[in-house]
C-alpha cells in the first residue's frame, strides 16, 4: 500500500526528531565524560600535590630539629627562618616553602585563662594587651577596647559579657560566640565590631595556638614588619619605630639573653610593665610552614603549624588552600 504524501512527511519529521534527540544525548554524554575526565585528572594532580606538600613538612621538621640542636637554649633565625626556598620537582612542578616562627604573634586563645573547675574566664591582662596592639595598628582606643573585650567573651566559657564586651556575634554573622578556643585566627572576623578591613589589618599579627597563656615573643626571630608585637609589650616605653630598630640592629648572632634585649631597648628595669619581661624569650616552640606546589599553571598551598620539643617537631595542624 502506497503511503499518502502527508504520511511520508510525518514519518520524515519523526525520523528528524529522533536524530535530534540522539544528537543531544550524545553531546550531553560527551560533555559529562569530558567533565569526569577533567575531575579525575584534577583529583590525581591534587593528590600528587599533597604528597609534595607532605614532603615539605617532613623536610621542615628535620631542619627545625637541626636548628634546635645548634643551640638548645636559643632559637636563631639563621638561614632557615623567613627564607623562601624553591625546589624543582621530578614531575616538572615547583615547590616553594617558607618557615617562620609561629609563636611571634598575639595568641587569641590567651584572652581566656583556665579555672580550677575546668571553665575559662577572660584574662584581663591579655584583653588589655590585645587592645594595645589594635591601638598601635591605628584602631581608635574605645573601638579597640570593645573588640578586645568582645573577642575575650567569644573565647571564654561563661555567658557573662565584660563591661565593654558582648556575648553576641557581629551583625550578619552566621555563628554565635563559640565560648571555646579559636580554631583559626580568621574566626575573629565573626566577632562584633570586626570589619573585613580591620581583620585584614590585624590578621598578620594574630594566631590561634592550641593552648592559652601569655605568648612568648622572640626578638631574635622577629621580622621588621612584626615590630608592633614588641611595642605591644611596653607601648608607653617602646614605640614601633624603636622596636623596629631593635629588630634590625640586633647582633649578628641574636641577643644572648632577654636581659640583653631589654638593656638594648634602653628601658629601665623598673619601667618594664609587669609580665612584659617574661614574654620576651629566646627559645621558640611554635613554627609555621607555608608551602605551595605548582604545575601546569595550577597550584596547591598549605599552612602547617609545628610544635618543636626536645623529642622532635610534631605537626599540630594543617590547612590546605584550593587547587587552582
Amino acid at each position: 500500500m502506497t503511503p499518502q504524501p502527508h504520511e511520508r512527511g510525518a514519518a520524515l519529521l519523526t525520523v528528524l526528531m529522533l536524530v535530534a534527540v540522539i544528537a543531544t544525548l550524545a553531546a550531553t554524554t560527551l560533555d559529562r565524560l569530558t567533565v569526569a575526565t577533567r575531575l579525575a585528572a584534577n583529583t590525581s594532580i591534587a593528590a600528587q600535590g599533597r604528597q609534595w606538600l607532605g614532603l615539605a613538612e617532613q623536610l621542615a621538621a628535620v631542619r627545625l630539629q637541626d636548628l634546635a640542636a645548634l643551640d638548645p637554649a636559643r632559637t636563631r633565625g639563621g638561614a632557615l627562618l623567613g627564607q623562601v626556598r624553591e625546589i624543582r620537582l621530578p614531575d616538572g612542578g615547583t615547590l616553594r616553602a617558607e618557615v617562620r616562627d609561629g609563636g611571634n604573634c598575639f595568641n587569641l586563645n590567651a584572652l581566656a585563662r583556665d579555672q580550677i573547675d575546668g571553665t575559662t574566664v577572660a584574662d584581663v591582662a591579655a584583653v588589655q594587651q590585645f587592645s594595645q596592639l589594635l591601638i598601635l595598628l591605628g584602631v581608635d582606643g574605645s573601638r579597640a577596647a570593645n573588640i578586645a573585650s568582645a573577642a575575650a567573651d567569644w573565647v571564654d566559657s561563661d555567658l557573662v559579657p565584660l563591661p565593654a564586651g558582648t556575648e553576641q556575634a557581629r551583625a550578619g554573622s552566621a555563628w554565635p560566640p563559640a565560648n571555646a578556643p579559636f580554631a583559626d585566627a580568621a574566626e575573629l572576623g565573626a566577632v562584633q565590631g570586626v570589619t573585613p578591613d580591620l581583620l585584614g589589618l590585624v590578621l598578620p599579627f594574630l594566631c590561634a595556638l592550641p593552648e592559652g597563656g601569655p605568648q612568648a615573643i622572640n626578638p631574635n626571630t622577629l621580622l621588621p614588619e612584626q615590630a608592633p608585637l614588641l611595642s605591644m609589650l611596653a607601648p608607653q616605653q617602646l614605640s614601633i619605630g624603636a622596636a623596629r630598630a631593635l629588630i634590625s640592629g640586633r647582633p649578628a648572632g641574636g641577643y644572648d639573653s632577654s636581659v640583653a634585649f631589654w638593656q638594648a631597648s634602653g628601658i629601665a628595669a623598673d619601667a618594664i610593665p609587669p609580665g612584659a619581661a617574661e614574654q620576651v624569650r629566646l627559645k621558640s616552640r611554635w613554627f609555621e610552614l607555608r608551602a605551595q606546589v605548582g604545575n601546569d599553571g595550577q597550584s596547591l598551598s598549605s599552612t602547617t603549624l609545628l610544635d618543636l620539643r626536645e623529642t622532635g617537631a610534631r605537626i599540630v595542624r594543617r590547612r590546605y588552600g584550593d587547587w587552582r
